[in-house]
């Protein structure tokens, strides 16, 4: 059973609910691009790193990835896919390799470090990095990146029931940038400019928002007490104080909203509807006949007899012979021969045939 908490959230605020729900054959059916994309936002945002790696045989290797984790006790690990099996021959042979972050400054070429190491170019210099080496680290370094790490690899595990390959290891060397570590340590990563991904190409920058306690239970908030008073407004959403932006007043002083009857506006917003709806089925219905009309008067002139091409917009007189069932075309107006006259009719520009009025016609 809901609570009374969970009733007024769907009540207050029904656009919120979750209303479209997709099966897995709903999923199966997309295209692959939307659903690579759809799915691989679903976890939210993720930083964006380049893996450096080096073989025995000094060629170097570029990887974007968006997987890395840490996993405590100075161990961090990063997922990527067994394809790229030349990156992974290096980590298996050499056991190290750099994680960098990577900033608005060098996304684009960050961004197709994939497409270079697919096609086998030098990647660093095909992308127009600066390839470092620091400590005699066997894997190079991305000089553009304020944020890399050398790691040490310990662990591989190819990930049951999937194509990824997680990698783990304990960093051995950190090069940071002073101007992005905070006094306590934390790094200042909207200072940095780093960015982030979701789906596979959507890009975003990173901004702080708010920075917490530590979690202990001994300091856990009562979250239904109320944290400020009813006249104050408040956004949860954005965490903001919005009265400003609100289309309406909000202060003690302000109007009262009242709610206003709305049967007049929907009886006279009907009745007009109705009249506009009805003018238009007219409008259709007299377009309808006037396309009949014209399709039988020129199924007529095609079938009438025609001893000659037709000028266009040449004045024509159609006769109903009388000898036989016939119709027949003729330049003779009806004022110089006795002869059943069905009307004057001239040939438009796109051989559509159309009448001509009386006093055009005589």
């Amino acid at each position: 059973m809901r609570s009374l908490k969970t009733i007024y959230w769907y009540v207050c605020f029904p656009q919120r609910t979750l209303t479209m729900h997709y099966s897995l054959s709903d999923i199966q059916n997309w295209n692959d691009q939307y659903r690579n994309n759809l799915i691989h936002a679903l976890s939210g945002y993720h930083g964006v790193f380049l893996l450096a790696a080096k073989g025995a045989d000094g060629h170097a290797s570029l990887l974007l990835i968006d997987s890395v984790v840490n996993l405590g006790a100075s161990q961090i690990g990063f997922v990527i896919p067994q394809q790229t099996t030349a990156v992974i021959d290096q980590l298996r042979k050499t056991k190290c390799c750099t994680i960098n972050h990577v900033h608005k400054s060098f996304l684009k070429n960050a961004h197709y470090a994939n497409v270079a190491l697919a096609s086998g170019a030098p990647v660093f210099e095909t992308c127009n990095l600066v390839e470092r080496y620091e400590d005699g680290f066997q894997a190079p370094f991305v000089g553009e990146s304020k944020v890399a790490f050398g790691l040490e690899l310990t662990n591989e595990l190819v990930v049951p029931g999937t194509d990824a390959v997680l990698f783990s290891g304990a960093v051995k060397s950190v090069y940071i940038d002073d101007v992005v570590i905070e006094t306590d340590g934390q790094i200042d990563l909207e200072t940095a400019h780093d960015v982030c991904v979701t789906g596979t190409t959507q890009y975003s920058t990173v901004s702080k928002f708010r920075k917490m306690e530590t979690a202990e239970l001994e300091h856990m908030p009562d979250f239904k007490a109320k944290e400020r008073p009813d006249n104050v407004v408040f956004d949860k959403t954005s965490q903001t104080y919005n009265a400003s932006l609100l289309p309406y007043g909000t202060s003690i002083g302000a109007p009262k909203i009242t709610e206003t009857g709305v049967s007049a506006w929907k009886n006279s917003s009907i009745s007009n509807f109705n009249h506009s709806f009805n003018n238009k089925i007219e409008s259709l219905k007299k377009t309808y006949q006037d396309l009949i009309d014209e399709y039988r008067l020129n199924e007529m002139l095609y079938q009438a007899k025609i001893s000659f091409e037709p000028i266009i917009g040449q004045v024509y007189y159609l006769y109903r012979n009388s000898n036989v069932d016939e119709c027949f075309l003729s330049l003779i107006p009806p004022s110089d021969w006795k002869k059943e006259c069905l009307g004057s009719f001239k040939l438009s520009h796109d051989k559509i045939w159309q009448k001509v009025l009386e006093e055009q016609g005589s």
